[in-house]
């Protein structure tokens, strides 16, 4: 009997994380932090025997991170990339307000939605206007809204999260994120189009209106949705995912993009399926892009350098263009 008790309590032991990551702090303490992301507020602190002095000390020491007044972190429990670190900070207002709603990208990101481009040193939240004092660890808006529940807290829904976003941000951020939102099925066009319409008379509503211009589901990547968007402020109408048969009807390709009325096909080439077999699809694209233009395609690539020089992208599509218009007439 004792050792069966002996066996239970090593495996109770083990299942317990390591106690290394937070040195100087009782089970009781971690605990508490690992039911709130690795968060941990004063009242909660105070609470499980923790005073303001002894905060201090494991501060200094390295055992918490002192987030913001009120709200600390245990560093062996949290994910500081940026994305991650951000969504530890905006729950940690839910435990510190309790009438907080994440907005913007910060309720994009509760929502899973994918965020390019974006500035992440604070949480974007919404709190009654007579409840709207904040830490300094938070951007907090004087609004109430709708709100729905997420693994990281209240946030406004998907559709007004990405109204708010492309106000707060840009044009372009708002289309990759909404690109995604679309594309996983997470809204639809009406709801979108009625989100958009809340904002109707608000100050930079004008780039809700130009994002709804360029977003499409088709877009399967950020990328795809940022040279929609160059090409597309050039007057340049891209048409996505348009499938390429030979004089037979037989398939050839599958191509991100072919620009409206012409022979030119766009691609845009991530680094990710040539880091992983980097000879074998580099044959494999030789063949297709062979083919393509075997059959009187001119084929433009674009990487992501492109996208970050000031009018490479639209350089390379004219390129394309001019060189079709060539062999067409030769």
């Amino acid at each position: 009997m004792l050792a069966h008790m002996a066996q239970l309590q090593t495996e109770s032991l083990d299942e317990r994380p390591d106690a290394s990551g937070w040195a100087g702090l009782d089970q009781t303490v971690v605990d508490a932090a690992q039911a709130d992301r690795g968060l941990l507020t004063t009242a909660t602190a105070h609470r499980l025997g923790l005073d303001r002095l002894a905060l201090t000390r494991l501060v200094k020491s390295g055992s918490l991170i002192r987030v913001c007044r009120g709200l600390y972190a245990i560093p062996a429990l949290v994910d500081r990339s940026p994305s991650a670190w951000h969504l530890h900070v905006a729950y940690g207002a839910s435990l510190l307000y309790d009438d907080a709603t994440m907005t913007g990208a910060t309720a994009l990101l509760a929502h899973g939605v994918t965020v390019w481009n974006t500035r992440l040193d604070r949480p974007a939240l919404l709190r009654p206007p007579d409840r709207s004092a904040s830490a300094s660890a938070f951007w907090v808006r004087p609004r109430q809204c709708e709100h729905v529940a997420t693994a990281w807290g209240r946030a406004e829904p998907v559709a007004d999260a990405l109204v708010q976003h492309t106000i707060d941000n840009g044009i372009a951020q708002g289309v990759v994120s909404t690109d995604c939102a679309l594309s996983r099925r997470l809204i639809d066009e009406d709801r979108l189009l009625a989100a958009a319409e809340k904002v109707r008379s608000w100050p930079r509503s004008g780039r809700v209106r130009s994002m709804l211009t360029f977003v499409d589901q088709a877009h399967e990547s950020p990328g795809e949705s940022l040279t929609a968007v160059v090409a597309g402020s050039a007057g340049i109408r891209l048409v996505p995912q348009v499938t390429i048969v030979d004089d037979a009807g037989a398939f050839v390709a599958r191509v991100d993009f072919v620009v409206e009325g012409t022979s030119v096909i766009v691609e845009f080439d991530g680094r990710l399926k040539y880091d992983e077999a980097p000879g074998a699809v580099l044959f494999d694209e030789k063949k297709r892009e062979d083919r393509l233009r075997s059959l009187g395609y001119v084929v433009v690539r674009i990487i992501w350098a492109d996208l970050h020089r000031n009018g490479a992208v639209v350089a390379k599509i004219r390129a394309g263009l001019e060189l079709a218009a060539a062999l067409q007439t030769a």
